[in-house]
Parts: structure tokens; sequence; C-alpha cells
């Protein structure tokens, strides 16, 4: 087949990559360079973790998923991830850990739960007394984002893949057959393949609805010199019982010491400028005041932004089209299950899964 995939952030790639290690003819089309340093997919690191709330069908995909990272691993010959351990605080009962823990007993997966009072010990940098406990997942960690879209890249670019950096998609025939690019030019294949994440909707407009486009920008902060060497051993944070959201990568492996919150991220129009400003690193190092041990001592030291497709519920869109398929509204968690889902998007486009049963997957049902 000769496949058309529009979008090269991490599910275009790992599409581009199953399609190509499937015999397929693939050519990728993205606005940006490829890869695209200053996109969403491309950052020092991505948090990789099992718990999902009250939401089992991601967790049952997680273990899969794996699979699929070492099966791309193989390919790259080099793995690009930091099994660190995840970590997550319920302070109030039915909050997202709470919901998480009772998600995990139901499906027999294995995870720590750790009793209020062992938590300072373990974790001298956190603040843990209002934590009813912690929820410990031994699997989690940090996928390092750049060094996977940089090795994607290089693996497709060895294979002849035509990667069409810097050119835009106009739009997408009704057939699913057909692109037309920004300057007039018709292309034709076998099918169509959109993954544009929060751009999707410019190519289908019925889409517009589905999700809101957020924007959402992160902190590189410089722990308190005391506690560098427990911040360098730590696992990657959330649901840390604060606002709506809290999340942290700790300075792993050389890499930047990362953090956010989903309370802080705000609607934004596609064209608006919605680059980080010097007041975001105060404001998002605030939502850590009563949970970062030393909190005073710590200093931000950059920021970024990217936008993302945010869904209801925070699930995947897949939906097909004509011979078309397009994915969006994974809202953020998309990069860890990359590999996974360009495996069945390959699959899809090969006629292979029935597009009611596939989208309800992609959506954790």
């Amino acid at each position: 087949m000769d496949v058309l995939v529009v979008g090269a952030g991490i599910n275009g790639l790992c599409a581009a990559w199953a399609l190509t290690r499937a015999g397929h003819r693939v050519r990728v089309f993205d606005a940006a360079p490829i890869p695209n340093t200053e996109g969403t997919s491309y950052d020092q690191h991505r948090l990789t973790r099992t718990p999902y709330g009250d939401q089992d069908g991601y967790v049952r995909m997680m273990a899969p998923g794996r699979v699929a990272w070492e099966r791309l691993w193989a390919d790259l010959g080099q793995r690009h991830v930091a099994v660190a351990g995840c970590l997550a605080l319920s302070t109030a009962e039915g909050d997202w850990t709470d919901r998480s823990a009772r998600s995990l007993d139901r499906l027999g997966v294995a995870y720590e739960r750790i009793a209020p009072a062992d938590l300072p010990a373990r974790f001298p940098m956190l603040r843990t007394e209002d934590a009813r406990f912690g929820l410990f997942d031994p699997e989690g960690g940090m996928l390092f984002a750049d060094r996977v879209m940089d090795g994607l890249a290089a693996w497709l670019r060895a294979r002849g893949v035509a990667l069409n950096g810097g050119v835009a998609v106009a739009s997408v025939e009704e057939s699913g057959k057909a692109i037309r690019l920004g300057d007039g030019t018709r292309l034709t294949g076998d099918a169509v393949l959109v993954t544009g994440g929060v751009w999707a909707a410019r190519l289908f407009p019925d889409l517009a609805p589905a999700y809101v486009p957020l924007r959402q920008v992160v902190a590189y902060v410089e722990p308190p010199a005391a506690l560098a060497v427990a911040w360098r051993a730590a696992p990657v944070m959330l649901d840390l019982g604060g606002p709506r959201g809290m999340y942290l990568a700790p300075p792993a492996e050389g890499r930047g010491f990362k953090l956010g919150c989903g309370a802080y991220n705000r609607p934004c129009g596609l064209d608006e400028d919605a680059e980080p400003v010097p007041e975001d690193g105060p404001a998002l190092l605030d939502f850590y005041r009563t949970r970062l041990a030393r909190w005073e001592e710590f200093r931000v030291l950059g920021l970024r932004m990217c936008r993302y497709a945010n869904a209801p519920d925070q699930r995947f869109i897949l939906r097909a089209h004509g011979a078309a398929w397009v994915l969006t509204g994974c809202s953020g968690h998309g990069f860890k299950f990359g590999p996974l889902m360009g495996e069945k998007l390959a699959e899809a486009v090969e006629g292979r899964h029935d597009p009611v049963a596939l989208s309800n997957w992609a959506a954790g049902d």
C-alpha cells in the first residue's frame, strides 16, 4: 500500500514506523520540520505509568504498550527510557489516586501501597502530612521524548521513508485517498492517516466540537542543593493531592527537572501567540508550595509550551473517514502509547479492524 501520513508527532512517526515494518510505502507530511523541536511531542521527557484513575481500559493497554516499546527499542538499537517508578498521593477518599488503586485492585495489577507513616523516610523531598497513602507503581518512569523523536526520524529516513517537513496539508479528499497541499498540489495514495493532534479539526471540521485546544506550560526548575541527590533518585510523580493534574519528572540521567499542573492549562486558539511568559514560572511553582520540601529554595530555569487536544475524560478520538483514519484528542497522554497506537493505526489502514471497535478501544472502553 501507499499511505500518506499527515502529522509527524509521536503517533504519526510511530504509525510510519509500523507501516514501514509491514512493507508499505509511506510518505509523511508536516507543516513544521521533522522532527519538530518546538512541537508537542518533542521535550526532554514524558511520563509513563500504569495507574489511570478509574479508566480500566488504559490500564489494560499499558502491558501491550510496553511490549510495543520493546519492539521499537530493538529497531532503534537503543532504549530511551528510565524506569524510575511512579508515585501518586491520595489525600481524600475517592480522589484520582484512590480511584487508581481500586482500578489496579480490580484488574489484579501489582503496585505498592505506602502507609502515611512511611512516606517521609521514603520521600524526604516531599511534604506528606495530609496523605492517606502513597501509590507506587514500580513500572513507571520517563520516556526521553526528544531522543525518541530523533531516533524515529533517523530510522525512517534510513529506510527511504519520505519525511516532508515544512509542507502544509490543506485538505483531505472525501474518499480518504488523496490530500491537497497548501500550494494546491494533489497527491494520491491507497489511504490517508491523519495524526494532526490539536490541528486535526482543520482537516476534519466535524471534529471541532470533540476536543478543546489547551495551552500547557511546564517549568524546568533547580531544586534545593540539600535535596539534589534525593531528587535525582526520585520517581516520577503525579496527582500529589493538590490542584488538578500536578505532575513532575525528576532530573534523572542528566535530564532536567520538570513540573507542570493541569489546573494551569487554558484554552487557546491555534493562531494565538501562546508562548510562555516570565510569570508562568512562579505561577506553576506556586502550585507546589505545600507539597515540596524547602519549596522557597526552588528556582525556575526555563519554560516550555505545547498545545494539546483535550477531549472529555482525556480519551483518544480515533475515527474512520472513508479510506482515511484520523487520531486526535489524546490530551497529553498519547506519548506512552506511541508504538502501540502506531501499530493499531497501521492495522486499521490495512483493513484489519472494525472502525467502531477500534474507536472504542482507543477511547479506553
